[in-house]
């Protein structure tokens, strides 16, 4: 056997994808692709035939790529310059499946000689960018939390100690009734929403499918929130289309429609509507809530798609972190359910969400 066969017989038993060139830098020859290289990355000779073909395939979008392209050969460059003959850099790379993947790519060098191999951090990586997005979420959260709950709980004891010390009408005492109501439902949707989150986001959350009525489920939803949206002279009605039995976790649809209605009446001025309606399309149960409202604008439902926190006071400023609709994303996605929104600034929005 000679040399050559040798080398490739053990390049191909190393279980790490890698390849031999050799040429100047920027214009390399392809050399050797081992068993390894084949299999995972999946590009092969006829494929890559030298290094730029490998810019074309592995980084698609022409952007990325020449910034990668630059970054690689100014490494190599300096590495040169300053006495070293290895490099290595973390980037995200397309396999010839199709598939997105992160390496950790490292080259030794020797003379115009190069040999790279690619080491397969996918995982770990995101991994580490979940528990990332998982800590500046919960670091919002908590820089927020006492601020968004000492206001509607300070309101609360003030109008309960005047309605105490002061000597009030009969009318005005319903009022300051119906706002300590209001307040403590606030809040409990704001805890309810934080226990929620968390449960989604450390894994206690367990899908349970049942069937139930969705109208029986919206009349309880519009009876906790009637008493809101009499306060904010909103009007609320409701229509469900029979049939009305779904087989879906009621208690998730729960927590998302409860966030629906409430972010409509937080959204709709006094004098307008909102309107619930339910029913059965193209073999899936479709909810819809429909305000009359502020509308919102694309920027800020960008970042609600995208899991982002972005507070906005309501028409009669009641305050809101934002965490409700990003909890809706998040467990319609775990019910592989759709939902999404239809707005324009000042006219209203449509949330929709299809189980």
């Amino acid at each position: 056997m000679n040399h050559p066969d040798l080398l490739r017989k053990i390049g191909d038993f190393v279980p790490c994808p890698f390849v031999f060139s050799s040429g100047e830098a920027g214009s390399e020859e392809l050399l050797y692709l081992n068993r390894a290289f084949l299999d995972q990355i999946g590009y092969d000779y006829e494929d890559l035939s030298n290094v730029q073909d490998w810019f074309l395939l592995a980084y698609p979008d022409p952007e990325y790529r020449e910034s990668k392209r630059t970054d690689w050969y100014s490494m190599i460059k300096e590495a040169k310059e300053g006495g070293k003959d290895t490099v290595f850099v973390t980037t995200q790379i397309r396999l010839k499946s199709g598939e997105d993947k992160w390496y950790e790519i490292k080259c030794s060098m020797w003379e115009n000689y190069f040999v790279v191999a690619f080491i397969d951090i996918d995982e770990v990586y995101r991994q580490r960018e979940e528990l990332q997005r998982r800590n500046d979420f919960k670091d919002r959260v908590l820089s927020v939390l006492t601020h968004d709950l000492r206001g509607p709980l300070t309101q609360v004891g003030s109008l309960a100690e005047l309605m105490l010390i002061t000597d009030i009408a009969p009318e005005d005492k319903e009022l300051f009734s119906k706002k300590i109501i209001n307040e403590l439902k606030s809040v409990t949707d704001f805890i309810n929403n934080t226990a929620h989150w968390a449960s989604a986001n450390f894994g206690y959350l367990n899908i349970k499918k049942e069937l139930f009525n969705a109208e029986e489920l919206f009349s309880e939803l519009v009876s906790f929130y009637g008493a809101i949206a009499q306060m904010k002279k909103v009007g609320l009605s409701l229509q469900v289309k029979p049939p009305s039995l779904i087989s879906t976790d009621k208690e998730i649809v729960k927590i998302i429609l409860r966030n629906l209605i409430s972010n409509a009446l937080k959204f709709t001025p006094p004098g307008k509507n909102v309107i619930i309606t339910a029913g059965l399309q193209d073999e899936k149960f479709k909810f819809q809530v429909e305000d009359e409202g502020m509308g919102i604008d694309p920027e800020h439902l960008k970042d609600l798609r995208e899991g982002r926190l972005s507070s906005r006071l309501g028409t009669i400023r009641e305050r809101g972190l934002g965490i409700g609709l990003s909890i809706c994303f998040d467990m319609a996605k775990r019910l592989d359910a759709f939902l999404d929104f239809e707005s324009e600034p000042s006219k209203g929005t449509r949330a929709i969400l299809l189980v």
